[in-house]
C-alpha cells in the first residue's frame, strides 16, 4: 500500500482518526456535564465520576502485608508494598474548578495532536508527501504532545502539593512511592513530542533545499 496519494494508507488512518476525535468529543462532553453539574453542587452523586487519584505508602504498623503473598519452588521471593490508592471527591467548587481546568487542558492538547494529525494525513491523501501545510502539522503534533506532558507535570505537582497540605496517612504526612514518582513521571511523552518536533525540522530543512534547487534550476 502506498504511504500517499489515492488509494494509499493515509486514508485509512484518516478514518482511524476520525473515530479517536468521536470518542474524546464523546468523553470530553461527558466530563463537561459532570463538572457543571459539580459547580452547581458539589456534592451531587455524580462526583463519584469526577475524582482525582493518587497512591501513597501506607505504614505497615497500620496493614501489615506479612503472608498475604506466597511462592514456592525456590525461585523467586515475593513481596507486597504497603501501597494503597488515594480518591479525591468534590467537596466544594474550587476543587471541580482545578480538576477541570487541569483535564481540558490535558483534552485541549490531544485534540491538537488529533486534528493536525489528521490534517497531515488528509494532505497525504491527496497526493503530496510533505507540503509545508504537512511540515507546519507534524510540528504542532510535536508540540501538542510536549503540551501533553507538560500538562500532566503540572497536573503532578498540583496534586502531590494538595495532599501533603491536606492529608494524612495513620496519622502522619503523605508519601508517595518512589516508583510511582518515577512510573509517572511522562518521560516517553516527553521524548516522543521532541522527536516529532525535530523530525518537522528535518523536513523543513529538506523543503528549504528542495526550493533552493529549484530555483538553481
Amino acid at each position: 500500500m502506498r504511504l500517499f496519494g489515492s488509494g494509499s494508507i493515509a486514508r485509512p488512518a484518516t478514518a482511524v482518526l476520525d473515530v479517536f476525535l468521536v470518542v474524546a468529543t464523546f468523553l470530553v462532553a461527558a466530563e463537561l456535564v459532570v463538572a457543571l453539574i459539580l459547580l452547581g453542587n458539589p456534592r451531587h452523586q455524580a462526583r463519584e465520576y469526577f475524582q482525582a487519584t493518587t497512591m501513597v505508602v501506607v505504614p505497615a504498623e497500620v496493614w501489615s502485608p506479612a503472608g498475604v503473598v506466597v511462592t514456592t519452588g525456590n525461585i523467586a521471593a515475593a513481596r507486597i508494598e504497603p501501597w494503597a490508592y488515594v480518591r479525591y471527591r468534590a467537596e466544594s467548587r474550587w476543587f471541580v474548578v482545578v480538576t477541570a481546568a487541569a483535564s481540558f487542558s490535558w483534552w485541549a492538547c490531544v485534540f491538537l495532536m488529533l486534528l493536525q494529525l489528521r490534517r497531515a494525513f488528509a494532505n497525504l491523501s491527496a497526493g503530496s508527501p510533505f507540503p509545508r501545510a504537512n511540515i507546519r502539522c507534524i510540528r504542532l503534533t510535536g508540540l501538542a504532545i510536549l503540551g501533553m506532558a507538560g500538562v500532566q507535570l503540572v497536573i503532578d505537582v498540583i496534586m502531590l502539593t494538595f495532599m501533603r497540605t491536606t492529608t494524612t496517612v495513620a496519622g502522619g504526612p503523605p508519601r508517595v512511592p518512589t516508583d510511582m514518582l518515577l512510573v509517572d513521571f511522562p518521560l516517553g511523552t516527553l521524548m516522543a513530542g521532541g522527536a516529532v518536533v525535530v523530525l518537522a525540522e528535518v523536513f523543513r530543512a529538506g523543503a528549504d533545499l528542495q526550493d533552493d534547487q529549484e530555483l538553481t534550476v
